[in-house]
């Protein structure tokens, strides 16, 4: 629905002004002006303290201009702005606004999931239908991508600025001796998230493939939300106490103590399941009463029967050029069994944070040519 110039007019009673029927509060407004003594003209940053604006401030006036695509409105402390209608119903909710990043959607063990070819990615309408593939299903899977040693640094920075962890910049998966993780053998790894004991938790992680002589060792991903869902149609209490009960999470290693505190199973503003953390081998509920703990054990069993369950599990195998970006907040990730004596099987993966692919997509949206991030230094 889009608004219509006739449906704006003050409202006597609060000193705001109606659109559509929503009343916006007068300083709502006075905090949007445009003009450019109120905003910096590189960084559009406000160039005044809103908490210096009259608390009692009103609209004076409210008029269309010529063109019907802006609106002039005049304050009770002097000030007059335009306002680009388009911009306001976009913020409003009343008309579509192409930067809005695509709302997840859950999906089980019979997605029909899309794969992508990286040298088609140069293509913003590709890079952005990549994305937004990614942002729906938390992942993406992206085929012959360069697989030289320690190319995915810049593979990753196409998307976002690498987090460095204790692991360094980039992390080696492939089997090694006296391994001191199940990640660096060929047994299975049953469905978990990464790093839960960190603050912040590393947003997306990637996988990069640069050998794999095995015939097993495939990836599996798993939909937290359509887990979560699940367990609520189960039981609600069980969903309920997933939620509120803050698990410590423990991390001890030769570099390091990490730890930190959160529920297995966040949600955001909007109530959408915005963050699993499940990981069996670091976590320590709190001593509460046993009828308590007794309904977050069987609660936390759901979990982990769920997440591994064929029915919620997508399987695909790496090959070299294989890319997976995947959503560490929303996913469970993990592998099938190999036998290591087959052969090599090298993968290569990171971290970024959230806001480097809805940043790009924001900057895809406005018509910006650019398909990765840069720094300021280049």
């Amino acid at each position: 629905m889009t608004a219509t110039m006739t449906e704006i007019m003050p409202d006597q009673s609060t000193g705001g002004l109606t659109i559509s029927g929503m009343t916006l509060h007068p300083l709502w407004l006075r905090e949007r002006v445009t003009e450019p003594e109120s905003l910096d003209h590189i960084s559009n940053q406000r160039l005044y303290e809103h908490s210096d604006l009259d608390t009692d401030i009103r609209i004076v006036s409210a008029t269309i201009g010529d063109n019907s695509q802006h609106l002039n409105v005049c304050f009770s402390d002097g000030y007059k702005a335009v306002f680009n209608f388009e911009s306001l119903t976009k913020e409003l909710g009343l008309s579509q606004n192409p930067e809005a990043i695509p709302l997840p959607q859950s999906w089980t063990a019979d997605l029909d999931f899309q794969r992508f070819d990286w040298a088609e990615l140069n293509d913003p309408d590709a890079m952005k239908t990549m994305l937004t593939t990614y942002f729906e299903n938390a992942f993406c899977i992206m085929d012959n991508v360069p697989s030289e040693l320690d190319s995915l640094k810049d593979h990753a920075r196409r998307f976002g600025f690498i987090r460095v962890t204790n692991f360094g910049e980039l992390f080696n998966v492939e089997t090694k001796p006296l391994a001191s993780d199940v990640a660096y053998t060929d047994s299975e790894l049953a469905s978990h998230t990464d790093n839960p004991y960190r603050l912040p938790v590393p947003g997306i992680q990637y996988l990069h493939c640069l050998t794999n002589e095995v015939d097993g060792g495939l990836s599996t991903l798993v939909d937290g939300m359509a887990v979560a869902e699940a367990i609520a149609n189960d039981n609600q209490d069980w969903a309920d106490i997933l939620e509120n009960v803050p698990v410590r999470f423990r991390y001890e290693g030769p570099t390091g103590i990490y730890e930190d505190t959160a529920p297995l199973i966040s949600r955001d503003h909007r109530g959408l399941v915005n963050h699993i953390r499940f990981s069996s081998r670091v976590d320590f509920v709190p001593a509460l009463e046993p009828e308590k703990l007794t309904l977050f054990y069987n609660a936390r069993r759901r979990m982990h029967q769920l997440c591994n369950d064929p029915a919620f599990k997508i399987k695909f195998p790496f090959k070299r050029g294989t890319l997976l970006m995947m959503n560490n907040y929303r996913l469970f990730h993990g592998r099938t069994a190999f036998d290591g004596k087959q052969g090599h099987r090298h993968l290569q993966g990171c971290y970024i944070d959230h806001d480097g692919p809805q940043c790009l997509y924001r900057m895809l949206a406005n018509g910006h040519p650019e398909t990765h991030i840069m720094s300021e230094d280049q």
